[in-house]
């Protein structure tokens, strides 16, 4: 029997143990205990925000094992047996680390200039190192909740109608490198039905990417917001566009991660960029030592195309990676707002 004090750590042989042929409910209870969450990006090793019941880690991995090596012949029925060795699987994939994680939906609560506060689902498939862009990254999460404050300080920084000299129509938002659609859906369900957003990464990633779109519909429709999805490759560059279909704000977070992508990625702005003083780039990405030169590029490459930043800042947050002694890391990152020349 587990006991209730839920302030007292247990240690694996509270656990009940295969030997004593425990129930199916009690063993999957006991690996519901086992999992390992994926921790919160604004969070330290010190400050997570929902501590569950704990259990001391020395012995759980032998304690997995006996789980997935016993043939549980004492259980029921085939379906209950083959839940528990599944679970118990996955419990052991998550020790080990990461990247060996199983996919998983995660929610997400970003602020608003109300008390209000909006809730997002995304579903981030198992890791590898081809598909990064399908984990949702520190930097998306932090420009998530900022984006409220850059959308409604007065003077605006950042366009709250279309660009167009004397247009009605609404402002056109373009997100590069969305992954997950976090900062995009966080934007188009504060601004609702002022914008449209175009949600655009490579083709292997913009299935989930639309999926994660479909998870929130309820949202998107209750806000009015309406969000496209398509595939962009900046090594590709296009024809010239016409002016109609240029956007007026341009989002990015954590774009950098090959020496190619500055250039990629300021030739991408300055392909769909609508050219106004009113026109903006808000990007953040973090302040990594192996990708600082990529950082500095782009500042160079942005400053010769033509823009300068309007504003711009450092904050800090927590990837949901850990250091060998099991601790967060922090990521301190750079957010900025970037608007044309008046020289243009």
């Amino acid at each position: 029997m587990i006991s209730a004090d839920l302030d007292e750590p247990l240690h694996v042989l509270d656990l009940p143990q295969i030997y004593s042929k425990p129930s199916g409910t009690d063993l999957l209870r006991a690996l519901d205990l086992l999992a390992v969450k994926p921790r919160g990006f604004s969070t330290s090793a010190g400050q997570e925000a929902v501590k569950s019941r704990t259990v001391e880690p020395s012995g759980v991995t032998h304690y997995l094992t006996s789980i997935v090596s016993s043939s549980l012949s004492w259980l029921d029925t085939d379906e209950l047996r083959e839940a528990i060795w599944d679970t118990a699987a996955a419990r052991l994939s998550e020790r080990a680390g990461r990247t060996a994680m199983p996919a998983m939906s995660r929610s997400f609560t970003i602020p608003t200039s109300s008390d209000e506060e909006l809730t997002l689902t995304l579903h981030e498939p198992s890791l590898t190192a081809d598909n990064l862009g399908m984990k949702t990254w520190v930097s998306s999460y932090l420009l998530s909740r900022r984006l409220h404050t850059l959308l409604d300080v007065a003077p605006a920084l950042v366009p709250s109608s279309s660009t167009t000299p004397k247009s009605d129509r609404t402002l056109r938002a373009l997100e590069l490198g969305a992954g997950t659609g976090l900062v995009g859906l966080s934007f188009a369900a504060l601004r609702g039905s002022s914008a449209t957003i175009h949600l655009t990464d490579l083709p292997d990633i913009v299935p989930n990417l639309a999926h994660n779109v479909s998870l929130n519909v309820e949202l998107l429709t209750r806000t009015d917001a309406a969000v496209t999805t398509g595939v962009l490759d900046w090594s590709v560059a296009p024809s010239p566009p016409p002016r109609e279909e240029q956007y007026d704000l341009i989002l990015a977070a954590d774009p950098l991660y090959s020496p190619k992508h500055p250039k990629w990625l300021v030739d991408t702005i300055g392909h769909w960029l609508r050219r106004g003083l009113d026109a903006r780039v808000v990007v953040e990405m973090p302040l990594r030592d192996a990708y600082l030169p990529q950082v500095q590029e782009f500042r160079q490459r942005m400053q010769q195309l033509g823009l300068a930043v309007v504003e711009e800042g450092e904050e800090v947050g927590y990837d949901d990676w850990e250091g060998a002694d099991g601790v967060a890391l922090e990521v301190r990152c750079w957010w900025s707002v970037w608007g044309w020349s008046e020289k243009l």
